[in-house]
């Protein structure tokens, strides 16, 4: 059964207190005051209800600094297409845990199995082909993978079957190796959020979880893909 469209721009979680100025930051570091982030969420609702009339944009914090009379919130905009709200899925219960065990389908027909993946981390990015946010992050994806080259393992899994994601890579430049048909899978770990970016150590385990690259605003307001910042951080860690 096809998955819920469900499009992540970054899942976060947070703490608000008064008596101070509250302001937000997203990954890249751009900093928003109340207004501004209430006119950036509307911005982004008003272009997914062109999508679908029941969407939800949420804003949720992921940590919170204090800076004198200041107060900084880390934020990221959570969209869900089918209008319900954030839940967590098997795959956070398997934080720090090795990922479990399969046998996945290659583009080629070939098999991977993801122990293995051990030996080096590895970036798994969960998409499929009608994801917007999925298609808009693939240029900074591939920018990762040509600055890291085999030093890590990039593996794109869709649920979607060989010849969709053939004739999708024919207009597209998507540089990881690519698992098809893993449905089974992405229902096993629980995962309805698309793109899902995770991150496995050395020894195969959970480190990180993230949803797509988060959006910024452009030069005239609107939003436009930022850079992999924080992956790229977390990839830098995993390689010490």
């Amino acid at each position: 059964m096809k998955k819920p469209i469900v499009l992540f721009i970054a899942i976060l979680t947070s703490v608000m207190i008064q008596a101070q100025s509250n302001y937000y930051r997203n990954a890249n570091g751009d900093v928003f005051n109340e207004a501004e982030l209430k006119e950036a969420e509307q911005k982004i609702a008003d272009k997914i209800h062109k999508i679908s009339e029941k969407a939800i944009v949420e804003i949720e914090i992921k940590d919170t600094s204090f800076k004198k009379d200041s107060i900084i919130h880390d934020f990221g905009f959570h969209v869900n297409l089918n209008g319900s709200t954030t839940t967590k899925s098997k795959l956070h219960s398997l934080k720090n845990k090795k990922l479990p065990y399969a046998s996945l389908v290659g583009l080629s027909g070939d098999r991977l199995y993801t122990n293995e993946l051990e030996g080096k981390p590895t970036l798994l990015n969960f998409w499929f082909t009608k994801c917007k946010p999925c298609i808009d992050e693939m240029p900074e994806l591939n920018q990762l993978k040509k600055e890291y080259g085999d030093r890590i393992n990039f593996i794109a899994v869709t649920y979607e079957p060989k010849e969709k994601v053939e004739a999708f890579l024919q207009k597209h430049n998507f540089d990881f190796i690519q698992v098809v048909d893993a449905q089974e899978y992405i229902d096993t770990l629980e995962i309805q959020a698309f793109p899902k970016n995770v991150l496995l150590d050395k020894n195969g385990a959970i480190s990180h979880i993230a949803n797509g690259i988060p959006y910024i605003r452009d030069e005239n307001g609107g939003m436009k893909m930022g850079e992999p910042t924080e992956l790229k951080n977390k990839l830098e860690t995993l390689l010490k």
